[in-house]
């Protein structure tokens, strides 16, 4: 799962736990079709009037004053939004640099970006010892320019198919310090530029380096990334924890057992949740139900990945 990334914040709790009677009205009615949607439809769609009421919407007093600081009874006040608060974001890919209406509709749009493939191991060292990250640098800073946080993604992946042929040839011992070399690299590099990194790519679903170097060699990556940037978010990005129950190689039981081993390895205070949102169509009621589970780690909760592959994507 690469970069196509729509990252919006979760608040922890938005999204409370359902009286069994909501759910028994979301099930699916065989006599009656569409029922099952339009029920779940309805009670999302009620949860998220409520939820921007109690989350997301402030009272706020403004009070009018002249250079003196004295207040000016019956003064007009109007005010303009420039830009949304709310962190929402898509992927980039470098043929941003030279389109001027890719980078209008974008930066019009959205405050977040995660690179498609330009921060990824096998795009900055695709030969060993051969590093390039004119791409990245690049884009790193149009988004610096038009205020458009980064998310680093990502320093090493997990899937063996993602794993450069070189990489894979090394003897272990090599492995390692070629992995290091990684993110003494890459990390450095865009320190205080990001906002956070995904440091091993789909590390609850595969597990490579663990079978190279042992079974803690994520908690050893991410005690490394949090030393190495200190400020940053460090998640872990993983699919089909919030897409439906289907996957048992990572339910949301599986996916905080994940967590917990890492964050027990080192102290780790800047760990998050990255869920990558590969939607058919989305299981409203499974996915309150996965985010009540997850909120109880207490720490950030992003969507990263969002998509939807149904035909019929508003719907």
């Amino acid at each position: 799962m690469g970069g196509q990334c729509v990252p919006a914040t979760i608040h922890r709790g938005s999204m409370a736990s359902s009286p069994t009677g909501e759910y028994q009205q979301g099930k699916r009615s065989d006599r009656v079709p569409g029922v099952h949607i339009d029920a779940v439809r309805v009670q999302a769609t009620m949860k998220q009037d409520v939820n921007c009421l109690q989350v997301r919407k402030k009272t706020v007093a403004i009070q009018a004053v002249d250079a003196d600081g004295h207040p000016l009874p019956g003064a007009s006040v109007s005010i303009q939004q420039k830009r949304s608060g709310f962190p929402l974001g898509c992927a980039i890919a470098s043929t941003i640099l030279q389109n001027s209406a890719y980078q209008s509709w974008f930066t019009s749009r959205f405050t977040v970006a995660t690179f498609e493939n330009e921060m990824k191991w096998y795009a900055n060292e695709r030969e060993q010892g051969k590093e390039q990250y004119a791409d990245a640098d690049a884009m790193v800073a149009f988004a610096k320019q038009h205020g458009i946080a980064v998310r680093g993604h990502n320093v090493v992946w997990n899937d063996p198919q993602d794993v450069q042929s070189w990489v894979k040839s090394l003897p272990r011992k090599h492995l390692r310090r070629a992995v290091k070399r990684r993110f003494n690299s890459v990390m450095p590099r865009y320190r205080g530029q990001v906002i956070a990194w995904d440091v091993v790519n789909e590390n609850v679903h595969f597990s490579y380096f663990e079978s190279k170097l042992g079974k803690n060699a994520s908690s050893v990556f991410y005690q490394q990334a949090h030393q190495l940037d200190p400020n940053a978010l460090m998640f872990l990005n993983d699919y089909n924890t919030l897409e439906a129950p289907v996957d048992g190689n990572v339910t949301p039981e599986k996916y905080l057992q994940r967590l917990w081993q890492i964050q027990s390895f080192g102290n780790l205070s800047r760990m998050a949740i990255g869920l990558e949102g590969h939607f058919d169509v989305p299981d409203i009621a499974y996915m309150r139900s996965a985010l009540d589970k997850l909120a109880g780690a207490n720490v950030p909760i992003w969507l990263t990945e969002v998509d939807v592959a149904h035909p019929n994507e508003v719907q």
